[in-house]
This record gives structure tokens, C-alpha cells and sequence, in this order.
């Protein structure tokens, strides 16, 4: 990666974490700072991480159990929710307007549920939009 690209991925967290703490946001995440697209515990996660990182506080956070009901709407390939479903035990619906996402999903969720072995109250739906007019 050039020192120009470093330069302008640096302004950009910057820029992202001044809104942050600006926000008040940062203060739900202990005031590290590290907010871009996710939560940054170190400066060395990954973005991948990063969304791991925040699902998992965002969990804490909202006190979680194994009686908690999830809605995920535009939940992409629905990898985070996966691990609150796993690591909670609660009940957890992804929904998302892409039918490739939800193909995705439900395939890595039953990898994982062979894989672990675990019975998981998970779903995933696709959404279709319905536009009214006023009338």
C-alpha cells in the first residue's frame, strides 16, 4: 500500500471518529476512538473484525440471553448475526433484499449447524419491496 493511500485510509478514520465522539457513539464503545464501519479495538483489527467486534458489544450492550428475539434488517451474508445466534442462543431472523445473500446464508447455516452440531433458531429471509402510492 503507497504512504498516500495510508494517508487518506488515516484521514478517513479520522474523520469518522471525530463524528463518533462528537456523537456520543463513542462513549458506547468504552471511548477508544476506534469506530470506522465497526468497532476497532486495536488499530490492527480488521474490518471483518471490526463488525465482529461490534455485533459482540452491541450484544452486551443490549443484555442478550438465550429469550431474546433479534431482527437483523439488511443483514448482508448475515455472518455476525450467525455468532450472536451461536453465541446467545437467542432467536434471530436476517432479512435482506439481496436473494445472492440469502442463498449465502442459509448455505453457512447449515454448515454450521452440521458443523457444530447445534440447533439454532435461525432464519433468513429475502425482502421484496412493495412501493404505494398515495392516493
Amino acid at each position: 500500500m503507497s504512504s498516500n493511500d495510508e494517508e487518506r485510509i488515516q484521514g478517513t478514520k479520522n474523520k469518522w471518529n471525530e463524528r463518533a465522539k462528537s456523537s456520543g457513539i463513542d462513549q458506547l464503545f468504552g471511548g477508544t476512538g476506534y469506530i470506522t464501519i465497526g468497532y476497532y479495538k486495536t488499530e490492527s483489527d480488521s474490518l471483518m473484525q471490526s463488525v465482529l467486534n461490534m455485533t459482540a458489544r452491541v450484544a452486551e450492550i443490549s443484555e442478550m440471553t438465550s429469550d431474546s428475539h433479534v431482527l437483523d434488517l439488511g443483514c448482508g451474508r448475515g455472518r455476525p448475526i450467525l455468532d450472536v445466534a451461536v453465541s446467545k442462543g437467542c432467536s434471530v431472523v436476517g432479512v435482506d433484499l439481496a436473494d445472492g445473500h440469502v442463498a449465502w446464508q442459509r448455505n453457512q447455516l447449515r454448515f454450521t449447524r452440521r458443523k457444530r452440531s447445534l440447533i439454532l433458531n435461525l432464519s433468513f429471509m429475502q425482502l421484496h419491496i412493495l412501493i404505494c402510492q398515495k392516493l
